[in-house]
């Protein structure tokens, strides 16, 4: 018997307050081969042109409708407003690495404030003596 491996979409929902509030979208995860190409394991990182054309081909699906109401088809990402489908990529993005938005810090993070372990005392080092060449 194998393992299956887990289904890894990604759902985007905007926190409340947030400009895009109630949009939800699908997104298909990428291949590790494609995340290497995205974050430059390989080299330089992506340009923002082909990610989005990257979120284009994994958006699934969205609950996105026009002005009349009127469910707008995923096909259609690439003619809508360029803030949102900006705003999209980057939560998609986001959802690729494992960072949310709306995941608040544990209530134990220590916000920032020092650390309780005592200073290390610092000394200069001395100088080591000229090596004949």
């Amino acid at each position: 018997m194998g393992f299956r491996e887990p289904d890894s979409t990604i759902t985007i929902r905007f926190a409340e307050g947030h400009r895009y509030h109630g949009l939800e979208a699908v997104c298909r995860s990428t291949s590790i081969e494609e995340y290497a190409a995205m974050f430059g394991w390989d080299g330089e990182p992506e340009n923002d042109g082909i990610t989005i054309k990257r979120f284009y081909n994994a958006l699934i699906s969205w609950n996105l409708t026009d002005k009349n109401d009127q469910p707008v088809p995923v096909s259609d990402a690439p003619n809508r407003d360029q803030k949102l489908m900006r705003e999209l990529s980057k939560a998609w993005v986001q959802g690729l690495v494992g960072v949310n938005d709306s995941d608040p810090l544990p209530e134990t993070s220590p916000s920032g404030e020092t650390s309780p372990a005592p200073p290390i005392p610092m000394t200069p080092v001395a100088e080591s003596p000229s090596q004949p060449s």
